[in-house]
């Protein structure tokens, strides 16, 4: 707003009077103003662009609303109430997100805040088959068809390795160890790298916090965890 603007809008604020284009008398008002902004006030302030005295008057009940990366929990119940929206805009049936999905929109920085998130939902329906469900490639349309993609761990699609790239696989079947014991031992390292840390261990591994504590009850119940006695009373705090 200019600053000769912001004159007139304090002369509103402050005598309760306004002075129609064209008029040549002032009529009283009654007002409540809402104003929003996506700028520092106080910094514009010091730059000279905004009246010092302005702000004073309009900062009488301040709501500071966190950028969505400061307010994950949020992002779900934004995200389906979005799908639904553009369901209906679009006319057509989408059942929902895949798990990997929501993992995804979790662990993105959303940089564009929530009218990335809207882009990405009305992506996801357009993209998605007609009552099928909304993954994480129709988010992020321009990976190549031939190239195999997960979630890194900090939410991002990465590229995954070809069975001509890497001989992990082939090593593992060589040693002899079984699938519980493979997976045992990367859940285990998973939480120990994260220090104990379920939530943080979950997302090193792409999966939920209650999915991992499920895999870890079960493998509990039939004696197959292989943790250290300080690591299982670090997580039964957690």
């Amino acid at each position: 707003m200019p600053l000769a603007a912001q004159a007139k809008l304090l002369r509103v604020l402050q005598e309760g009077e306004i002075e129609r284009v064209g008029g040549e008398t002032t009529r009283k008002v009654n007002v409540r103003l809402v104003a929003a902004t996506n700028v520092d006030l106080e910094v514009a302030v010091l730059d000279g662009r905004f009246r010092r005295d302005l702000l004073y008057r309009l900062n009488v009940y301040p709501i500071c609303i966190p950028p969505l990366r400061e307010r994950k929990t949020d992002i779900e119940p934004l995200a389906q109430s979005m799908l639904a929206r553009f369901c209906a805009l679009h006319s057509k049936r989408v059942l929902g997100f895949e798990e990997r999905t929501l993992q995804a929109l979790q662990q993105h920085d959303w940089p564009g805040n929530v009218r990335e998130l809207e882009n990405l939902v009305e992506r996801g329906v357009i993209l998605a088959h007609q009552a099928g469900m909304v993954e994480v490639e129709h988010l992020f349309p321009n990976q190549p068809d031939s190239v195999q993609t997960s979630l890194d761990a900090h939410g991002k699609l990465a590229r995954l390795p070809s069975v001509q790239d890497d001989d992990l696989s082939a090593r593992i079947l060589d040693s002899g160890s079984s699938l519980e014991d493979i997976e045992a031992r990367v859940l285990d390292h998973a939480v120990a790298r994260a220090h104990g840390n379920l939530s943080e261990a979950a997302r090193l591994l792409g999966l939920t916090r209650p999915q991992l504590a499920y895999r870890q009850k079960h493998r509990q119940s039939h004696g197959t965890s292989v943790l250290s006695p300080d690591l299982n009373r670090e997580q039964g705090t957690l």
